[in-house]
């Protein structure tokens, strides 16, 4: 955890990287037959993706759709670090063994006290877009490119906003690969939001 957070306070790398992607809830129509999502001409009757459901509704349940992934288990980490120091040396705890095993209630309990200690934490989430800026549309921006970038490979771009540099993720929207130095303008923004794709500026 302290390698992740080191990553992010010194290369920029996005808190919500690592975040988890949750299925689109399912339309229902007024006969109560389930719509698929990606196609609503679909009426099947079930919904495409019950397989996850009760999986995405405990993180749910767990506030994993509010906050980063790695932040909430940071949060998760050392409450369960904080248990297992406190009742391995009030119930005397010296076995290893035991210790390990005590590693799985450790982290239930644990889901449940950040659950409640993390209400006020999505609030300021919300409140500041977890940068303490406004959204940044990137589409149409010029940029350079900083670490080599192609279509099946991520890299970083650089670009300037209000006389800032910004460094972000992104793919080579064509088969072409373009390495660092290149000038190449942003074309489309991958549909999980974590990158974006990117073409060689042509003058």
């Amino acid at each position: 955890m302290l390698l992740y957070w080191l990553l992010v306070i010194f290369t920029g790398l996005d808190p919500d990287f690592f975040s988890i992607d949750f299925e689109a809830e399912p339309v229902y129509d007024a006969d109560l037959n389930t719509i698929d999502v990606e196609n609503p001409g679909d009426r099947s009757g079930q919904s495409s993706n019950s397989g996850n459901g009760f999986f995405n509704d405990v993180l749910r349940f767990f506030q994993f759709d509010e906050l980063p992934l790695m932040f909430i288990l940071t949060l998760v980490f050392f409450s369960m670090w904080i248990l297992s120091i406190n009742l391995t040396h009030y119930l005397g705890i010296s076995s290893v063994f035991i210790g390990v095993l005590l590693y799985i209630p450790y982290f239930i309990a644990s889901l449940f006290v950040v659950k409640i200690f993390s209400k006020p934490l999505i609030y300021l989430y919300k409140f500041i877009n977890h940068k303490g800026e406004e959204a940044i549309d990137f589409l149409g921006r010029r940029c350079v490119v900083v670490s080599r970038v192609e279509k099946d490979k991520m890299g970083t771009v650089q670009l300037m906003v209000k006389g800032d540099p910004i460094k972000i993720y992104a793919k080579s929207n064509s088969s072409e690969a373009l390495t660092a130095g290149t000038e190449a303008v942003i074309v489309d923004e991958s549909k999980d939001k974590k990158y974006y794709y990117i073409e060689k500026f042509e003058y």
